[in-house]
């Protein structure tokens, strides 16, 4: 990776069409919050709560310490959220080489992934599986991509890993080992970056990809994000390492 904005993305793209081992995995403010031990949710229903989900923080802070070739991290940028730049890429151990932004998929390079993620994925011709929260119409959602296996979240996602842990771990564990080439698509908010991470050491050999929010439209038939609506204040911002 370059740090530049749109060249990291048709990077990634490229990656996740040809690669058979990848991992994307994004940091962002929410998941900085985590990281500094704040009380911290978001409109998708998930919470964190200081000095209470420290076994969930635990899990986020060593999924962010890989440095495996092929591991890429996506972090805040400096002119979006420039403190928890700071504070994530003083934390990050991976070379700059496999450093990007978190905001790739969003701002002025939405209408780009909007356009070429799913031909991507869909050309790429590998096994497909989705992990999202249980209410995704993936019926829906497989007319436009060809679903071959659909992990479900329920509630929220911090209570659900700290919860449901060992049983998490051993189902990514299965998950991970008992495909190649596939290529796994993770919305559930910083939930996805710890099964990234679990996942690649039970298996690296499989693409493993953070989507975030950007598919919400069609997985939940809701515009969660003004981005969506392409009119918001960060529509056009080409976003600066």
């Amino acid at each position: 990776m370059k740090q530049l904005f749109k060249e990291d993305l048709n990077k990634m793209l490229h990656l996740i069409a040809e690669a058979e081992s990848l991992a994307f995995a994004r940091f962002a403010d929410g998941e900085a919050s985590v990281l500094k031990n704040l009380t911290v949710g978001n409109k998708d229903g998930w919470l964190f709560k200081k000095d209470r989900n420290l076994s969930f923080r635990r899990d986020l802070r060593h999924s962010l310490l890989c440095t495996d070739p092929n591991y890429y991290y996506g972090i805040s940028c400096s002119c979006c959220d420039p403190p928890n730049h700071k504070f994530l890429l003083d934390l990050v151990n991976a070379p700059l080489s496999q450093l990007t932004f978190s905001n790739l998929w969003v701002n002025a390079n939405y209408p780009i992934f909007n356009q070429h993620f799913i031909p991507a994925i869909v050309k790429s011709s590998k096994k497909i599986i989705l992990c999202t929260g249980a209410k995704a119409k993936v019926k829906d959602f497989s007319k436009s991509v060809p679903i071959a296996d659909f992990i479900p979240i329920h509630g929220n996602c911090v209570l659900e890993w700290e919860s449901r842990r060992d049983f998490l771990r051993g189902l990514m564990d299965l998950k991970a080992t008992e495909n190649r080439g596939a290529i796994f698509l993770f919305a559930i908010g910083p939930l996805s970056e710890v099964f990234i991470h679990q996942m690649w050491q039970a298996n690296p050999r499989n693409v493993y990809i953070d989507i975030g929010s950007t598919l919400d439209p069609l997985l939940f038939r809701r515009n969660s994000r003004d981005y969506h609506k392409g009119d918001a204040q960060y529509s056009a911002r080409v976003c600066e390492w």
